[in-house]
């Protein structure tokens, strides 16, 4: 696959779904203070997200090790292997004060177990959160920005990996994003059109 191929069918994917979060925040205003909110347009969202993320981690984990038997989200097992440094990736809100580590976590993030949960038992009491709320109810702003954070993540690996094996020079690919990468992970990748470090931040533009 070329770094083209990759950004037609998986990062113009994502950019979708970027961009029908971002019109979530013409009613819910981008705070912590919201991050409990839950809503049936989160709910949507996280199970396309979520989805997405399974096919990613699948996608990186072959790319990793054409090898590997692991599937859905025990592929994050490779990923780690490969990228140790995941769980200290910070990712900032353009424009905005908040700041997600999406992979910050000793087993299983919790947005993954939300969308996991509200995939198969989304009216059961959340027994891994709070059995007085139910699974639906986790559907919220915090879940779904920290999984289309993560997600993002997994494309920029995925592109970095594939630029390598095809000998393209290593840019970071020119898309308008909601976010900013803040990690010494790409302080190597060439400024490439669209693409400038400020403050020690990639700024992904087109």
């Amino acid at each position: 696959m070329t770094v083209a191929e990759f950004k037609k069918n998986y990062i113009n994917h994502y950019l979708l779904l970027e961009k029908d979060f971002q019109l979530t925040t013409e009613y819910v205003t981008l705070s912590e203070d919201n991050y409990n909110t839950y809503s049936v347009s989160y709910l949507k969202l996280l199970l396309t997200i979520g989805s997405e993320i399974d096919v990613m981690l699948e996608f990186l984990a072959k790319l990793y090790d054409p090898t590997t038997k692991e599937t859905g989200f025990g592929c994050s097992k490779v990923l780690l292997k490969n990228e140790p440094d995941i769980r200290a990736l910070e990712i900032k809100l353009r424009n905005e004060e908040l700041l997600i580590k999406p992979w910050d976590c000793k087993t299983i993030p919790e947005w993954w177990t939300a969308y996991n949960e509200i995939k198969h038992n989304r009216y059961e009491p959340a027994a891994k959160f709070d059995p007085s709320r139910k699974y639906y109810q986790y559907a919220n702003l915090k879940n779904v920005i920290s999984a289309l954070a993560a997600l993002l993540s997994l494309e920029l690996y995925a592109y970095r990996i594939i630029a390598t094996q095809n000998s393209e020079k290593l840019f970071v690919p020119t898309i308008r994003s909601i976010f900013t990468v803040q990690n010494s992970y790409w302080k190597d990748i060439g400024f490439g059109n669209g693409s400038v470090f400020i403050d020690g931040c990639l700024y992904i533009n087109d």
